[in-house]
């Protein structure tokens, strides 16, 4: 949480995100009287929804309120923060500095077994974590050791962007370990996992770790009004501070600015935020930058106002193994000149866009989940529809000296549909069925 790598991490702005931080704080101190609650809470939601800033207040929080135990924030770039074995070594660290006369415990298992950072993961949560926390009890309870304050309250412990761990395998593993070892924690503790909707990460707490509290953040109603209020207060920061504060025009920023970047963040604070990094260089207007943003002109190459969500649409998309990523570049050209309500996408007779891409791209039924498997942090598939999160994707994928190669061929998006017309009859019978 605190490590000198995470310097200024991303966190939740004053006054926004209040019902999902009370929904978690309260989950955490649930006293048990009338039910007991799950001991594992499942944060999840779009790339750049704001998992980790969420993630990162609420431990912060906790720590003063001398809640938390342990944290752990996978990142896919860092070598020492995108291995899973790292984790349960890392967190019996952070629960030994937690917990007053826990370390004689940790220390006599590791003496006890000198290749137990060779053994598995479940063997290090067994010995690491499960036998010392139950060592302390049976001290406490003899009355060698006071540790009421362990009774008193239950402690937190924050694992964020699980799916950051460069394993999948180990990702359901670290899961399926942590809930297995919950029944035999002597004392309360809550584990938070926030991560993106991966279908085996989804699989995983559906069917093999029981009970989970779970939050999609993707559908926070109060997203927007939320963002706004992030905006809102970012921009008077930049009226105050700024050193071309006194040159900004009298009304700044104008009308409207507000409504149009909370409306392209689609729910997402990751696209708010980035505008406003842009906005706040000590080196530009900011009033011109604004007009770059708000502006139709796409932004000149000096200026790359979405360089961070760039990024992370880039490494998503080269996650995809090929071919699978030239068919979601045609799925997506379907979708987007679909959206546009003109040319051969007109036709009414798609009935969605998972009923065009199907025809269209010649798939079999169900071959649909499989294509945008590895893209559920950015769109949602059912089985009627095809949904994009983020209103900037197309805005990427649509502009060369953003997405290069990534870029989407419309081209290809209406030969597909124009070979099918030409066809006439196959293409009847498909919409037919």
């Amino acid at each position: 949480m605190d490590a000198k790598e995470r310097y200024d991490p991303p966190r939740c702005a004053d006054a926004t995100r209040r019902d999902v931080i009370k929904r978690i704080e309260d989950w955490v101190h649930h006293d048990g009287i009338r039910c007991t609650p799950s001991s594992l809470f499942w944060l999840y939601g779009a790339a750049g929804v704001g998992k980790s800033a969420l993630a990162q207040t609420i431990a912060e929080k906790s720590k003063t309120n001398e809640v938390l135990a342990a944290s752990f924030f996978f990142f896919k770039a860092d070598l020492s923060r995108n291995d899973g074995d790292r984790l349960i070594p890392t967190l019996a660290y952070q629960l030994v500095q937690t917990f007053q006369g826990l370390p004689p415990f940790v220390e006599q298992s590791i003496l006890q077994h000198p290749d137990l950072f060779q053994k598995t993961r479940q063997n290090q949560m067994l010995e690491l974590v499960v036998k010392p926390l139950i060592g302390l009890l049976l001290e406490e309870t003899g009355g060698v050791h006071s540790n009421s304050a362990l009774k008193s309250h239950p402690r937190l412990i924050v694992i964020d962007g699980l799916d950051e761990c460069s394993n999948a395998d180990t990702q359901c593993d670290l899961l399926r370990i942590i809930a297995g070892a919950i029944p035999h924690f002597p004392y309360p503790l809550r584990f938070l996992i926030t991560s993106r909707p991966e279908s085996h990460i989804t699989h995983t707490f559906h069917h093999d770790v029981g009970e989970v509290a779970q939050y999609d953040l993707s559908a926070d109603s109060d997203a927007d009004k939320d963002i706004r209020h992030f905006l809102e207060g970012e921009f008077a920061k930049i009226r105050c501070t700024h050193p071309l504060r006194q040159h900004l025009p009298f009304q700044w920023p104008p009308r409207g600015t507000f409504n149009s970047i909370v409306e392209h963040s689609s729910g997402q604070f990751i696209y708010a935020s980035t505008v406003i990094r842009f906005l706040q260089s000590r080196k530009h207007r900011p009033d011109h930058r604004l007009e770059v943003i708000l502006g139709p002109k796409p932004p000149c190459e000096m200026d790359r106002p979405y360089a961070c969500l760039d990024s992370l649409y880039t490494s998503i998309f080269l996650g995809i193994q090929n071919p699978g990523l030239e068919k979601i570049q045609r799925a997506l050209g379907i979708i987007h000149l679909r959206s546009l309500k003109s040319g051969l996408f007109s036709l009414s007779r798609f009935t969605s866009n998972r009923h065009a891409i199907e025809v269209l791209l010649n798939l079999s039924p169900g071959d649909i989940f499989l294509l945008f498997d590895g893209l559920l942090s950015l769109v949602a598939v059912d089985e009627n529809d095809i949904r994009i999160y983020h209103k900037s994707l197309f805005e990427y994928l649509l502009d060369p000296s953003r997405s290069g190669e990534l870029q989407l061929d419309l081209g290809l998006a209406h030969e597909n549909a124009a070979s099918y017309i030409a066809l006439g009859k196959q293409l009847e019978d498909a919409w037919g069925e």
